[in-house]
């Protein structure tokens, strides 16, 4: 899946490795959220078209070690499974966002990816991003 990072996510990136600001001093969980549409580079959680469809929440995301290599990237280490919902998603799921906060909206958007192909889960039926699949790179 093809993605960028957010404002967010260049700046905490920067501030990081400048040494100028820790936004996080220690390890954090990140979760994957489910978008029916694009979101701007700079958008807040409020601006999110999130999926809204019974049975749906944000799951957490667990990643694996960054490459040893120029662009180096990190992708996700288990298989993130949304899911099964418990009624018919109206509209198809397009792009998915990694944020701060496992519900609501007041954490921060970190980057975003364009789905490979539209998703549109029917009652009962589970969304799956593969092992691998989610990617973040730096170079």
């Amino acid at each position: 899946m093809a993605g960028n990072p957010s404002v967010y996510g260049c700046q905490i990136a920067l501030d990081y490795l400048t040494g100028r600001a820790l936004d996080y001093a220690s390890a954090r969980t990140t979760y994957l959220a489910l978008l029916t549409g694009n979101i701007a580079d700079d958008a807040l959680m409020s601006a999110m078209p999130e999926v809204t469809t019974a049975g749906y929440a944000r799951q957490a995301v667990t990643w694996g070690a960054p490459s040893n290599a120029r662009p180096s990237s990190a992708a996700n280490s288990a298989v993130i499974t949304f899911g099964p919902v418990t009624a018919d998603m109206p509209v198809p799921v397009t792009y998915a966002a990694l944020v701060t906060v496992s519900t609501g909206t007041a954490g921060k958007i970190i980057h975003k990816w364009l789905l490979d192909a539209p998703q549109q889960p029917v009652n009962g039926q589970a969304l799956q991003i593969a092992i691998g699949k989610l990617v973040l790179t730096a170079n």
